[in-house]
């Protein structure tokens, strides 16, 4: 039985919203003060916000609207947050979500998408309710839709016969700036100009954000500050440049191996043994967001890699791989073109990389210590239910 590190290791995990959020408080100012002269003048705004991986945007996204929600109690309002990788990219899942999370009386899988985005404004207006949109990963989206998604995002309350804003702030976050390269003049005009450049976080910033995020998840005996400034130095060199999500990755993972090893505390060593088997581009809130068909298709890569013993295999093997984890878990095989989607998907994402039909391998794998980060990897992937850890 391993000595107890956490005091709550939910604290680290990607769906956790600090109270307050190190210096992303001047955004978050900003925000409240845009949706409060929204609701005063009774028009809407589009805003957006731009950064790498790991730089706060979810994070601050959904800090703001639950600032709001309870700083606002005289106002009924609700917020959606929409994310394309775990809700769909199609102008009709995004409305459901919308739908769903506003206001789910007028929720239905019978309505078209217009339809569906009428009812709920409708709905907001008889209720008195209002909504605030949280879109995140736009740029994913637009690279899976050819849908106008932006000029519908951004045109929601037009929908509305009364002329009423009932949605008074969009809040769109996207890696960089080049998905407005994609869009045409109407959806730009519609977008704005209203954009926050969230840069990567310093090595002192990412110290002092993990070191406040292990006060509230770890207890003061298990860890020190050099174990923190020896996270904040390796997650702020290339190819990560600071960021958080892998920070703070490397610490609860440490954390279960210390605890694991039966450690009372967290050392160097166990941060080491983490970063030599884990990767930043497969973190945690990545395989959160994968639903079974990805858990399978990620896993059969996975031990196809580690019984090969090498850093790529083949479409056949990860085929065959498939048929014996689906027989395990005791679920049907997918078919041929269904799988081969998913690996399509994987790709996507970043998580895997196809270089053709013989050379398929998982993206960031550290060649040197394969085996082991397969090992770790395979751990983490519980096809049958939430990760492990």
């Amino acid at each position: 039985m391993g000595k107890k590190i956490f005091i709550d290791s939910s604290k680290l995990l990607p769906s956790y919203v600090p109270q307050e959020l190190p210096y992303r408080e001047s955004a978050l100012n900003e925000l409240e003060k845009s949706f409060a002269e929204s609701v005063r003048e009774g028009g809407y705004r589009v805003h957006q916000i731009i950064g790498d991986v790991g730089t706060g945007k979810t994070a601050t996204m959904l800090r703001f609207a639950q600032n709001v929600v309870s700083k606002k109690k005289e106002l009924d309002i609700r917020y959606a947050y929409i994310n394309p990788r775990q809700h769909g990219s199609s102008r009709l899942m995004i409305f459901r979500q919308l739908a769903y999370q506003l206001a789910p009386e007028s929720y239905s899988t019978s309505l078209s998408a217009e339809e569906l985005l009428l009812e709920t404004l409708r709905a907001l207006e008889k209720n008195e309710r209002l909504g605030i949109l949280l879109f995140d990963e736009i740029d994913f989206a637009l690279k899976r839709s050819k849908e106008p998604i932006v000029y519908n995002l951004t045109r929601l309350n037009e929908s509305m016969p009364s002329g009423r804003i009932m949605i008074p702030v969009v809040i769109i976050s996207s890696r960089s700036l080049k998905f407005r390269d994609e869009l045409d003049r109407a959806e730009l005009s519609s977008l704005g100009n209203r954009i926050t450049i969230f840069e990567h976080y310093t090595p002192k910033q990412v110290f002092d954000i993990v070191l406040k995020r292990a006060e509230e998840s770890i207890r003061p005996s298990a860890y020190d500050e050099k174990i923190i400034k020896y996270i904040a130095d390796i997650s702020s060199q290339p190819p990560v440049y600071g960021d958080i999500r892998y920070a703070l990755d490397i610490l609860l993972n440490a954390g279960m191996l210390a605890e694991s090893q039966g450690s009372d505390r967290i050392t160097v060593e166990h941060i080491r043994k983490v970063v030599s088997i884990t990767s930043p581009s497969i973190t945690q809130e990545d395989l959160t967001l994968l639903d079974k068909g990805l858990k399978i298709a990620l896993l059969s890569v996975a031990r196809a890699l580690k019984a090969d013993g090498e850093p790529y295999t083949s479409l056949d093997r990860i085929v065959e791989m498939q048929k014996e984890v689906c027989k395990e878990i005791n679920v049907s095989e997918y078919e041929l073109k269904d799988f081969i989607r998913f690996l399509q998907e994987l790709e996507d994402r970043g998580l895997i990389e196809v270089k053709g039909v013989a050379k398929i391998g998982i993206s960031g794998a550290p060649v040197q210590n394969l085996n082991d980060f397969l090992t770790y990897l395979i751990k983490r992937l519980d096809v049958n239910g939430e990760q492990n850890g």
